[in-house]
């Protein structure tokens, strides 16, 4: 399983937070956005990546690995440090909430060029106005602009990674 997460920021303080999960094979599993008061960009995108796990589902447990990328090279290499002087095990002592690496058998995080990352950084604009949750059966609820993103992503799967 991929994920790709992505804030956004006003210069009132206005944010939002959101990402898009999909398959080995690139197609869609689910999107979400959720609306907050936030100053910091670099604490929207770390909080972008811990909100993730308030949306792995139990059936999704089931997948050998997860990805996560963010275009935040600074929080994905903030992670990837913890990690190693952790030995693979993610302990933030300084963050109150757990991550959900030990969910998975393997978990790894990457940054992703922004071109790579257009339907996580429309989830997080989209979230400036309000919360939403799609998933494979509420499909055609989605905003087109979205549904018209995540077509051109998923057959430009390969050349992103």
């Amino acid at each position: 399983m991929k994920i790709n997460v992505d804030a956004s920021l006003t210069s009132s303080g206005n944010a939002g937070i959101g990402g898009v999960f999909r398959d080995c094979e690139g197609r869609f599993i689910l999107a979400f956005g959720k609306k907050m008061v936030h100053w910091d960009i670099a604490q929207l995108e770390l909080g972008a990546i811990l909100s993730v796990k308030e949306y792995v589902k139990r059936w999704m447990r089931d997948y050998k690995g997860v990805i996560v990328e963010s275009d935040n090279i600074n929080v994905i290499t903030y992670i990837q440090n913890s990690l190693k002087q952790n030995k693979g095990l993610m302990d933030f002592s300084s963050v109150r909430d757990s991550l959900f690496v030990n969910d998975f058998n393997k978990t790894i995080f990457l940054h992703a060029y922004r071109k790579c990352n257009k339907v996580a950084n429309l989830c997080a604009t989209l979230a400036l106005e309000n919360n939403f949750y799609f998933d494979s059966f509420s499909f055609g609820d989605i905003h087109p602009l979205m549904a018209n993103l995540i077509k051109e992503e998923c057959h430009s799967f390969d050349v992103c990674n």
